[in-house]
């Protein structure tokens, strides 16, 4: 308004033509100013947080490609240790988003929090190429220690994204169904999955291990500073003084999640789902790479293979956003969850045929790489906004993520130390996925007793 005011007073003639201006039509003006300028705040949150999603998942399966070749003769590490390493950078993500969600509830500094993951990202690619550069010289424990230290950065990386680029977007929309925007958001994501991946694959075979990671690490290096200019004026608050006093309120009092009926409970047989379901899923996510190698033994093939299927979850994810947008988030992600389980089995039976297998692999991807729109959006739906944040967090970073993380340790066990065949190892997977449906059928009683958060 205060803009408006000052372009009215540029001239004492203007000032006059406004005061011919009806009331009605000042209201009409100021109306159509604010839709223009709440459309543009709209576009560039869903461009710097596509940009950032498309990069955050972008190195989602990448150590569990790494796997295959730091486990080759050349470096020699052993498969086993690299599988816990996966699990403790999963783990170290989820644990860590809780306080991400707290850091962005208390203030107002999403954009920094943003770009310092990426940042992340980017440091642990560089540290990942190290040991390719002095594979004959180094020693092994030393191999270990940087590949560890790689993991543990690209974990503390990989919890930023998520719970941010969903709030971004939420508060973005002023109180509007964001699930939509969300699976668009979420397709860049699944772009970034299935494109880098190939382009890493590209890259280790043209540049060698260590040019392939060293390059795309300083790519990250200059995304992290793009995404932070594109979204440093995304604020909670509109105004300087306003962002400064609301941060300093809030610091004082943090509305408590438990404080609010409902929600809490909601929350807890939500997350509940989503452990179990992501148990399955990331355990699968990270061993799919060794699975088409050992089959087809090549892993260029591998990466060819995943890129392809990886392609489904671009076009699924606006898909399963519009659906939690008119059918809410509990149904969408029961959905999900039957059409991983059935497409997942004939997935395995057909495992030898590359044209088979990589059909009903594409098909799983499209329903399992749907989470972004279909919990963040079920989250906008029902969680108020004083624990948005935070509400991500949970769900995504305990549920999705410290789920995966006990998945791949679950798995881990079973391959390696039990010396069960990895086909095997997946089909007990496959009891997760089916008591997270199970779970998933318990959440609408729950869900209906929270009023909806939608606003128009």
């Amino acid at each position: 308004m205060g803009l408006f005011c000052l372009w009215i007073c540029k001239s004492t003639a203007e000032v006059n033509v406004f005061n011919f201006i009806t009331n009605q039509e000042k209201i009409c003006l100021y109306t159509d100013l604010k839709y223009q300028y709440l459309l543009k705040t709209e576009y560039k949150a869903l461009s710097s947080t596509s940009l950032a999603h498309l990069s955050n998942d972008g190195v989602f399966l990448l150590f569990s490609s790494l796997i295959v070749y730091y486990s080759e003769p050349s470096l020699g590490l052993n498969i086993t240790i690299l599988g816990y390493f996966a699990t403790i950078y999963v783990l170290i993500s989820g644990i860590l988003s809780i306080p991400v969600g707290r850091w962005s509830d208390s203030g107002d500094r999403d954009p920094e929090l943003m770009g310092f993951g990426i940042l992340l990202l980017a440091i642990s690619l560089g540290v990942f190429s190290v040991p390719f550069l002095y594979a004959s010289s180094m020693a092994i424990l030393t191999k270990y220690a940087i590949v560890g230290l790689g993991a543990l950065v690209l974990g503390f990386g990989q919890a930023f994204y998520h719970p941010l680029g969903a709030d971004i977007l939420r508060y973005s929309m002023k109180g509007k169904d964001s699930s939509f925007l969300l699976g668009i958001n979420g397709s860049f994501g699944s772009l970034g999955r299935a494109v880098i991946l190939i382009i890493v694959g590209i890259m280790i075979v043209d540049f060698g291990a260590f040019k392939g990671l060293f390059y795309l690490s300083l790519y990250y290096f200059a995304v992290a500073a793009i995404i932070y200019l594109m979204s440093r004026n995304l604020r909670k608050s509109e105004g300087y003084r306003e962002r400064v006093e609301a941060r300093a309120k809030e610091k004082k009092k943090l509305v408590k999640m438990r404080s609010l009926p409902g929600v809490t409970e909601f929350l807890g047989i939500l997350t509940l789902t989503l452990f179990l379901r992501s148990a399955f899923q990331l355990a699968i996510s990270t061993y799919s790479f060794t699975y088409i190698d050992h089959i087809y033994k090549s892993g260029f093939l591998a990466f060819v293979f995943l890129s392809v299927a990886l392609v489904t979850p671009i076009l699924g994810q606006p898909i399963f956003g519009q659906l939690t947008k008119r059918k809410g988030g509990n149904y969408t992600l029961l959905f999900a969850g039957v059409l991983s389980l059935l497409a997942f089995v004939p997935f395995l039976y057909f495992s030898h045929n590359y044209a088979l297998s990589l059909v009903f692999f594409s098909i799983y991807a499209f329903a399992a790489f749907t989470g972004f729109p279909s919990v963040l959006g079920f989250l906008n739906q029902k969680v108020p906004k004083e624990v948005s944040t935070r509400a991500n967090t949970l769900a995504w970073g305990i549920g999705n993520t410290v789920g995966g993380a006990v998945g791949i340790l679950i798995f881990t066990t079973l391959f390696q130390t039990l010396n069960i065949s990895m086909e095997y190892s997946f089909l007990l997977m496959l009891s997760f996925l089916i008591l997270s449906i199970a779970t998933n059928l318990m959440i609408e009683p729950f869900s209906n007793k929270l009023a909806s958060q939608i606003s128009n």
